[in-house]
């Protein structure tokens, strides 16, 4: 289950340097005579059930019933979502916050108006024989990171209170074999990816999710353009969309395993195994689902995720960012009522 480094970054929205790669299809919202609204929904990556309430929205009919025709664009390493929103390819798509805020420190005018995961997925995976299970035990460590995760890692060491020269970095191209052959003690690697691979072929292995210790960049975001808000019939089609996607997440975090088996049939040239999809829906309700979204509703996020992202981003020397990168409104409006979308 192994990829090359570049790729793997870009599940988590790398900025939008990346070229379109081809994408095509409805523009921000079409509307065709006499039927549903046209939208296309950029995901931040290949399909798999990372997007099972997607697929659930889309097989359920929730999007129809709201009125709109959604079509679904993969990402992929040759394809940027916030590039593709900013053109009008798309009118929405799914990024990361630190990468929202590179591609408008670049001139793009984005906005995020939810966040699918509470927690973000980097990890640092060790075997289990040789648990890494706080920062202090990276002290002396070799870890494997592929060169894009690089000032992550460094900006968690420093997060933290450790020096870069206390843990020594060994290039990887995100390959568990060099965990697994002893040649690091731990893999910088996605919570819900590598070590669901490793688990499905019973390899016992520990994560240690960055997020528990101050690293915490808002991921898998909803992103916009700041324009289509203010525009009235594409903040219309934008409400529905995120209503329609809500409500398949709400059917995932009931039967995840529906979501596994419906994303191995929609897509049966994707090369994907039914167990680990199965186990990697699973281990991803860590992640998106907390106390928070149980209050307020799936997709939320909290001022203090504001406030603990801007200040990640002048680690991450990422200048230029306010609170005005975020944006309630829509939110507040689907779960008006409460926290069923």
């Amino acid at each position: 289950m192994s990829a090359p480094a570049l790729t793997r970054r870009a599940l988590l929205g790398s900025a939008g340097a990346l070229a379109l790669g081809g994408l095509v299809g409805c523009a921000r919202g079409s509307v065709p005579a006499g039927g549903a609204a046209e939208v296309t929904y950029q995901l931040s990556w290949t399909h798999s059930v990372q997007f099972g309430g997607t697929y659930l929205a889309q097989d359920r009919g929730l999007f129809e019933e709201l009125d709109l025709t959604v079509r679904l664009a993969a990402g992929g390493p040759n394809v940027a979502g916030d590039t593709s929103t900013v053109s009008g390819a798309s009118l929405m798509n799914i990024s990361a916050a630190d990468g929202v805020a590179r591609s408008n420190a670049e001139g793009a005018d984005l906005v995020i108006i939810g966040a699918q995961y509470q927690k973000s997925p980097g990890t640092i995976l060790s075997l289990a024989d040789a648990p890494l299970q706080q920062p202090g035990d990276l002290d002396g460590k070799k870890i494997g990171v592929a060169g894009t995760d690089t000032p992550a890692l460094e900006a968690f060491l420093a997060l933290n209170g450790l020096e870069q020269d206390q843990v020594e970095f060994v290039p990887s191209q995100y390959d568990p074999a060099v965990l697994t052959a002893g040649q690091v003690d731990g893999l910088y690697c996605f919570y819900n990816d590598l070590p669901v691979a490793l688990a499905v072929q019973g390899v016992e292995a520990h994560s240690m999710l960055l997020a528990d210790f101050e690293y915490n960049p808002m991921s898998q975001t909803y992103t916009v353009l700041r324009s289509s808000l203010e525009d009235e019939q594409q903040r219309d089609r934008i409400v529905r969309l995120m209503r329609g996607d809500a409500q398949g997440w709400q059917l995932y975090q009931q039967d995840p395993g529906a979501a596994a088996e419906l994303v191995v049939q929609m897509y049966p040239d994707a090369g994907l195994d039914l167990a680990t999809q199965q186990k990697q829906a699973e281990v991803q309700l860590d992640i998106m689902f907390s106390e928070a979204t149980d209050e307020f509703g799936f997709g939320w996020f909290t001022d203090e995720q504001v406030e603990q992202n801007l200040r990640l981003f002048e680690v991450l020397g990422i200048e230029g960012a306010t609170e005005e990168l975020w944006d309630h409104s829509i939110l507040e409006e689907i779960y008006e009522n409460g926290p069923t979308a």
